[in-house]
């Protein structure tokens, strides 16, 4: 099986309290097993940034078929809901 590659943009990057809680909940779901690589993942990411404070956070993933058939993933997760 292929390691997963993922990329993160954060929105706002530069908010460390935001950044800490997406490590910890990147970090949870990793020690359970689970990539950031597919749309269920992100899923769970939103739930878990939602119910860690962040009421209006939302994660997105973005990639083409073979990105997914390579397990690749772009990801923007934003904590004030997705930027218009």
């Amino acid at each position: 099986m292929a390691t997963a590659s993922v990329t993160v943009r954060l929105i706002p990057w530069d908010d460390p309290a935001f950044t800490a809680a997406f490590e910890r909940v990147a970090d949870a779901m990793r020690e359970k097993g689970a990539g950031l690589d597919t749309p269920a993942a992100c899923l769970e990411l939103q739930e878990l940034l939602r119910s860690a404070g962040y009421e209006k956070a939302t994660a997105e993933c973005d990639r083409d078929v073979d990105e997914a058939l390579s397990h690749q993933a772009r990801i923007v997760v934003c904590r004030d809901g997705a930027p218009r």
